[in-house]
């Protein structure tokens, strides 16, 4: 197997300015899309967000953040027209976010402490996807749901990561065949934005009513992951907490102001 332990530094400091745009983007969040975004997958009740888990707040996020606005261009995209970062790995970030896209993958192999190599499985491709938890925490022929950014040499992840189990990948499966999103018949390579977001909320909603949410084991080395034999409990994010994004500020402060 290929040693790719070189591009762990590189991955470190790709991954701290991924986190900082990512903090940025989540703040320019509308409400309007916040809502809508929060409806689509199922955590709006009646305008306000429930989460069966921490994990989901990221998903919703991520979600957001790549959700076509009214012109059809995502914040990323938006972000990138109105900046011209002087940092080079600053402005290959953000090049490679309005690249990103979801999918479906199978991890092949596993190199501890570095990533994994898998194989897309809508678009019948290839890649290596390097992260340092799930190095550390993925198996072989297990399949995980995420958006993918596409750097130049290697892939990384969104960071809102969630695992596929049999019952799940069944349910995906039988959607996507009744759909519009047929993998035999539909070029997942050619979706549009709008396309893209409706097949990925169909793969998430999956994922979600089969508890695939709750049992998210991926961190990174020193950050505790949660169990994955604890059970579901429902999360409804108070004013006064600690907001789920990341941020550092009270909800009501942060992603609770939209």
């Amino acid at each position: 197997m290929t040693d790719r332990s070189a591009l762990l530094d590189r991955y470190r400091r790709i991954r701290e300015i991924r986190f900082r745009l990512n903090h940025l983007l989540v703040k320019a969040i509308p409400k309007k899309t916040l809502d809508e975004c929060g409806r689509i997958l199922g955590f709006n009740r009646k305008g306000t967000l429930y989460f069966n888990s921490e994990e989901e707040m990221p998903l919703l996020m991520d979600f957001c953040i790549y959700y076509p606005q009214p012109d059809g261009r995502n914040l990323v995209a938006t972000y990138l027209e109105k900046t011209s970062p002087a940092d080079p790995d600053e402005r290959a970030v953000i090049q490679a976010m309005a690249h990103a896209y979801y999918s479906l993958f199978q991890i092949v192999d596993v190199e501890r402490g570095v990533g994994l190599s898998v194989r897309d499985v809508l678009r019948d491709e290839t890649g290596f996807i390097v992260d340092v938890g799930l190095g550390n925490t993925g198996r072989r022929h297990l399949m995980v749901a995420t958006r993918i950014i596409p750097m130049e040499g290697f892939l990384t992840t969104g960071g809102a990561i969630l695992p596929v189990d049999a019952s799940a990948g069944t349910r995906i499966t039988q959607e996507l065949m009744r759909s519009k999103f047929n993998p035999e018949t539909f070029d997942y390579r050619g979706a549009s934005p709008w396309q893209e977001a409706e097949f990925a909320a169909l793969i998430i909603r999956a994922c979600l009513s089969t508890g695939m949410s709750s049992h998210v084991a991926y961190a990174e080395p020193g950050v505790r992951a949660p169990s994955a034999s604890s059970g579901p409990e429902v999360v409804r994010t108070g004013r006064n907490d600690r907001c789920p994004c990341g941020s550092g500020k009270k909800f009501k402060m942060c992603c609770g102001r939209r």
